[in-house]
């Protein structure tokens, strides 16, 4: 879907400042426990994608809903916890949680469409052997369009 599209562009637009990350890029499809070995070693990362889109009629109007998520992950040689918290050689995910939700919380990133809103933040994988941490932090959008515009 193009809304999909546009909104993904303009949150990876929004977060490109971010310092300290090594991958920002969109993500389709389902994040599964065979794709970190590659996503680690895209660490620290921060993926965007668009995940539901509810269209509801009202009038002449069709009032759009759509939630994105972003996919935050870190890679640490002291562990996981270096990985949540951060330390001299990597910023960690609750930074980069927190940078994210500076950028977009609250703010348009599309002309139209109602400021992104921060609805959850949640862990994905803690996985101390492995010295990995991701979480995922859920945001969402509207607006109201003609039909098929």
């Amino acid at each position: 879907m193009r809304e999909f599209l546009q909104i993904e562009d303009a949150v990876i637009s929004s977060l490109s400042s971010i310092s300290g990350l090594r991958t920002i890029d969109a993500y389709s499809g389902q994040l599964d426990v065979d794709d970190l070995e590659e996503l680690t070693l895209q660490f620290p990362c921060i993926y965007v994608t668009a995940n539901d889109l509810d269209i509801k009629a009202c009038n002449r109007y069709d009032n759009l809903t759509v939630e994105f998520s972003l996919i935050v992950g870190d890679k640490n040689i002291r562990g996981a916890k270096a990985a949540a918290r951060g330390d001299g050689s990597s910023p960690g995910v609750y930074e980069l949680l927190h940078q994210s939700r500076c950028a977009l919380h609250r703010r348009v990133l599309v002309a139209g469409w109602t400021p992104a809103a921060l609805l959850k933040a949640r862990p994905l994988v803690y996985a101390p052997k492995h010295s990995i941490c991701l979480y995922e932090a859920n945001y969402r959008m509207q607006a109201q369009k003609l039909p098929n515009t």
